[in-house]
């Protein structure tokens, strides 16, 4: 039946392109974000209903040819080759037609339904850029429509093609021909293997084939190439060495780029048009030798300010919405319905909770999104990692790492799914390793607090050393991780500098929603369930009363030990430590239930939901006037006061009791270094995509917090 028809369409272009634009305007909110299997490179795919079809759009990564050498193109070759999709656009930057169609050249080769996307048509036709895409169609045999991602033009007609190819089941008919004893030599080989081993071409698309086989691009095949196969390949490169005195990948090229060139010549028409180049005159400033790092620095400033300042209210509303209405509301019900204590408690404490600590992150995320997304959409994030390339090299990245590291000093979880702009899998891997040691802003609240009580006469010095010495850690274990684990590895850093442009506000949103969403459906889920896990070790055996008899309270006995020769080998410290994994800023409260006891508990009051709701309402009219009043106070024109949260002096005497100067500085570094929270992990886990690189991660923290922990204690103890 008609409305049983599904379309697999892979989409693939040049990084650049607009292909991701191109790929939201046409999914819209259908798009889901992950990894493609085994690999930290993205992976976007939907499904929709367009018309009587449901369209299965896979997002290829950005590659500019298909030849094996990245693994962004063994992605993309495998999945083309192997998945067979139904039809392929191949999304083209209309300003730059030349360099874009050598992927378009090896598309074809592939024999595969091809549409080619046009996009940026509207920036080609202000530059004056003039392409006979019809006369385009007729050279490549193939369906050609003009389209604006940015302006949502010619969605409708790209995806018409796409049916229109489908419906017709017709793979391109024209084949575009080498130089003629070049072509005849190709013809050889492909007669040869129906002789030798006639099972490749079953498999594979004859030219793509016989063409990797003599580029030696065979990561793809996956049976053994018969000897004799090899033999005549070669022969081939033997007699093509002698007969045109070239290298035969390098021979290829040549022959398709003549192809690329003659075709452009054809449909490329260039016109003079009085406009200022904006894109050469902004890299004037944004690239200057003396002002490019500052400028930089003042973004990334701004990134940092505008992400955290303005989604705060945003995340003190959802927190007070959910623990003063909904956990109270929930209770009620439970009460009312006859529900035990424990289980009233274990539903508004664990699971409502659990949902709290994943919330807390959506408008973090959200905003940290939008302000990326214009960065990059505008294109002056290619800048940036141009700009910060020279200092990164040293630890074997690139300077795109350098952005996300800075991200982790606001929070580790939005830093680590930031690393998503990299496309160099090791690269990736090594930065997102590095961005635990960033001291972020939860493990600020528990440094100002023993500051307060312990180093009064130097609380900037002392929080000044510790981010300074979390920096130190990740460069140290950067460097080792670059020269042993990464040693084989070396990739050269290759930068295209797209030109400026203005994202659209549709994109910014659509862009920053559809990863926001990623994060609630992946790491949120094991978040919550983290959450409960922690809350039922606090409560269990059920009805305990004191910290120190729950199954919590024996776990942090057992490993206190651990810690003696850092200096505060007691259970309390050890507890407080392990409920640090489920969010730094914890650690301070369990302390305060530890030390001091819990708090005795008031009468619940009875919830009334209509003026509940108007709370919320008014609440959230107030997040959106303290968002108005944090943009005014960033650039300066109104002066915020803080508020100074009160401290129970008893928790602050029984500290005082607890520890020592010496001891306490040691408790800080160990804080600073270790696991960080469970929101940050399971954001290791889904943006690696790995289990084993997620415990490496713990490990190298857990090692690095106990070793440096104990070199600072133990000269502290010689010095003082």
């Amino acid at each position: 039946m008609a409305n049983n028809k599904v379309i697999k369409v892979a989409v693939a272009g040049n990084p650049n392109t607009g292909k991701t634009t191109l790929i939201n305007a046409i999914a819209g909110t259908d798009l889901h974000v992950g990894n493609w299997p085994g690999v930290t490179i993205e992976k976007k795919e939907a499904r929709f209903r367009y018309k009587e079809y449901e369209i299965h759009l896979i997002d290829l990564p950005g590659t500019y040819s298909l030849s094996n050498d990245t693994a962004e193109e063994k992605i993309a070759v495998d999945f083309l080759i192997k998945e067979k999709p139904d039809v392929v656009v191949d999304v083209v930057d209309s300003t730059n037609l030349e360099r874009n169609l050598y992927l378009t050249v090896q598309l074809l080769e592939l024999e595969l339904p091809l549409v080619i996307a046009l996009n940026m048509w509207d920036e080609a036709k202000a530059k004056g850029i003039e392409i006979d895409y019809r006369k385009l169609e007729e050279l490549l045999c193939v369906k050609a429509v003009p389209t604006s991602a940015v302006k949502n033009e010619g969605i409708k007609e790209l995806l018409d093609a796409v049916i229109e190819i489908y419906e017709r089941k017709e793979k391109p008919v024209c084949v575009l021909h080498f130089e003629d004893q070049l072509e005849e030599e190709i013809k050889q080989i492909i007669k040869k293997i129906e002789e030798v081993q006639p099972v490749l071409l079953d498999l594979y698309p004859k030219r793509y084939l016989v063409l990797s086989l003599i580029e030696g691009n065979t990561s793809f095949i996956d049976i053994p190439v018969s000897e004799e196969l090899d033999r005549v390949i070669q022969q081939f490169r033997e007699n093509v060495q002698k007969l045109y005195h070239k290298d035969p990948v390098t021979l290829i090229v040549e022959e398709r780029y003549s192809i690329i060139i003659s075709i452009y010549e054809q449909v490329v028409k260039k016109h003079p048009v009085k406009t200022v180049d904006i894109t050469f005159l902004l890299d004037k400033i944004f690239l200057h030798k003396v002002f490019g790092l500052p400028i930089f620095f003042v973004l990334m400033w701004l990134l940092f300010e505008f992400t955290f300042e303005l989604s705060s209210p945003y995340v003190d509303w959802l927190d007070e919405t959910l623990s003063s209405f909904i956990a109270p509301l929930v209770s009620q019900w439970l009460s009312s319905a006859g529900a035990s204590d424990w289980f009233r408690s274990f539903i508004s404490e664990g699971v409502i909770g659990g949902v709290g600590f994943v919330l807390v992150f959506v408008p973090v995320l959200f905003f940290l999104y939008v302000f990326m997304a214009f960065l990059e959409g505008s294109g002056y994030m290619a800048r940036a990692a141009f700009l910060m390339d020279r200092f990164m090299s040293v630890l074997g990245l690139s300077g795109k790492s350098f952005i996300p590291m800075i991200i982790g000093f606001g929070c580790n979880v939005p830093a680590v799914y930031a690393t998503r702009t990299l496309e160099n899998p090791k690269e990736k891997i090594l930065t997102v390793l590095m961005i635990p040691f960033m001291s972020c802003g939860a493990r600020l609240t528990v440094y100002a607090f023993f500051v307060t009580i312990f180093f009064t006469q130097h609380k900037t010095a002392v929080i000044m050393f510790l981010y300074l010495l979390g920096i130190a850690v990740a460069v140290i274990v950067a460097f080792f991780l670059q020269k042993f684990l990464f040693r084989t590895e070396s990739y050269p850093f290759i930068l295209e500098l797209p030109p400026y442009r203005l994202p659209t506000f549709r994109f910014v949103i659509k862009n920053a929603w559809i990863k926001t969403r990623a994060f609630l459906y992946e790491a949120g889920t094991f978040i919550l369930a983290t959450s409960i896990v922690i809350w039922f070790l606090l409560h269990f055996p059920i009805g305990v009363k004191k910290t120190e008899d729950s199954v919590f309270g024996h776990i942090s006995k057992a490993i206190a030990p651990v810690f003696e020769p850092l200096g505060f080998g007691n259970w309390q410290a050890a507890g407080a430590l392990m409920s640090g994994f489920v969010a730094k800023e914890v650690v301070i409260s369990t302390m305060g239930n530890i030390y001091v006891g819990e708090l005795v508990e008031q009468e619940e009051e009875k919830v009334d939901i209509k003026e509940g709701i108007v709370e919320i309402g008014k609440g959230f009219l107030n997040a959106n006037i303290e968002v108005g009043k944090k943009l005014l106070g960033i650039f300066g024109f109104v002066s915020e006061q803080e508020e100074e949260e009160e401290t129970d002096k008893s928790l602050i005497e029984a500290v005082r009791n607890a520890f020592t100067p010496l001891t306490a500085f040691s408790f800080l570094v160990f804080l600073l270094l270790y696991t960080p929270c469970m929101a940050t992990v399971f954001a290791i886990r889904q943006e690696l995509n790995s289990w084993k690189w997620t415990g490496i991660s713990i490990g190298l923290n857990l090692t690095s917090a106990w070793i440096v922990t104990f070199v600072v204690y133990n000269i502290g103890k010689i010095l003082f």
